[in-house]
């Protein structure tokens, strides 16, 4: 048996994937041809995974990625961007199949079967999950930025178009994570809040879109980002940023809740209403100042 990476004491018991797929198929009212389906979509290294079930959080959770490197200290971090759910990649699964013509579905298994870029190319896949099933979304669409640059969607709304490009910003957390390790904490030994510059969440958009008005195409971008970003600094680093290019800017993860950032109301209010999400502040903070 092929056991993951986990510290034992976390591990509440082994299954191999196919046989998680086979029991969640209950609950989700699915039949079993479908979910054979769904396991031969699912790359060979990765189907082949014993997964183990998280005595933190009671889920289900398989071991493929690489642990982060080049951290302060030299510090190494295993199992942050490593464990996965595995309700998560059965979602993913099915919903690439059912949304991906057949060469993009080869491809997008192609590159979430490496291990340096699964968490990222999963990740693509979370603003689209809740989609309305009769909404268009087009993968991997080029014509739309600088040179020879893609954008990740491309939704068909209401008499607009969304251009929708995902980022997985997942080193502030990392960063965060090493920080504690060494033993630095913040005020009441709380986890030392982020230091550093919030444009970095959105470095490489403005290639990513050409100049456009947002009243028939809206250009956003969606971002995963492991911990709370500064509600100030944000704001002033999505101002920076070339407002005839990136309309709108989502914090997000897989659930309904998300930050928005907008500089057009109304193209703000219809990225929200067409991705199905409602707006939070549990991805920011404000910084206290003495």
């Amino acid at each position: 048996m092929n056991l993951p990476r986990v510290p034992q004491i976390l591990v509440g018991g082994f299954a191999v994937l196919p046989e998680l797929f086979f029991a969640s198929a209950k609950w989700r009212g699915a039949g079993r041809r479908h979910v054979e389906e769904v396991v031969g979509l699912a790359p060979e290294p990765i189907r082949n995974l014993t997964c183990f079930l998280d005595r933190l959080t009671g889920r289900w959770r398989y071991d493929y990625g690489e642990p982060f490197v080049g951290l302060p200290n030299g510090e190494m971090i295993f199992g942050t961007k490593m464990y996965h759910e595995v309700d998560r990649l059965f979602e993913v699964l099915e919903c690439a199949q059912r949304r991906l013509e057949p060469e993009k579905l080869a491809s997008y298994l192609q590159r979430l079967a490496d291990p340096r870029k699964h968490g990222d190319v999963l990740a693509e896949f979370a603003p689209i999950l809740r989609l309305d099933s009769t909404v268009q979304a087009d993968y991997e669409v080029p014509g739309y930025g600088e040179g020879n640059t893609t954008v990740d969607w491309r939704i068909h709304g209401d008499g607009f178009l969304l251009l929708l490009d995902v980022k997985n910003r997942a080193r502030d957390l990392f960063e965060s994570l090493a920080l504690l390790q060494v033993g630095e904490r913040g005020p009441g030994d709380t986890v030392p809040a982020p230091i550093h510059d919030p444009g970095l969440l959105f470095r490489s958009l403005d290639r990513k879109f050409k100049s456009r008005k947002p009243s028939k195409i809206v250009q956003a971008a969606w971002i995963v980002s492991g911990i709370k970003q500064e509600e100030d600094e944000l704001s002033k680093a999505f101002a920076n940023l070339d407002g005839s290019r990136v309309h709108v800017a989502i914090l997000g993860d897989w659930n309904d809740d998300v930050y928005v950032l907008g500089n057009n109301t109304q193209a703000k209010k219809r990225v929200v209403q067409l991705l199905r999400v409602r707006e939070s502040r549990r991805f920011v903070f404000r910084r206290e100042h003495g």
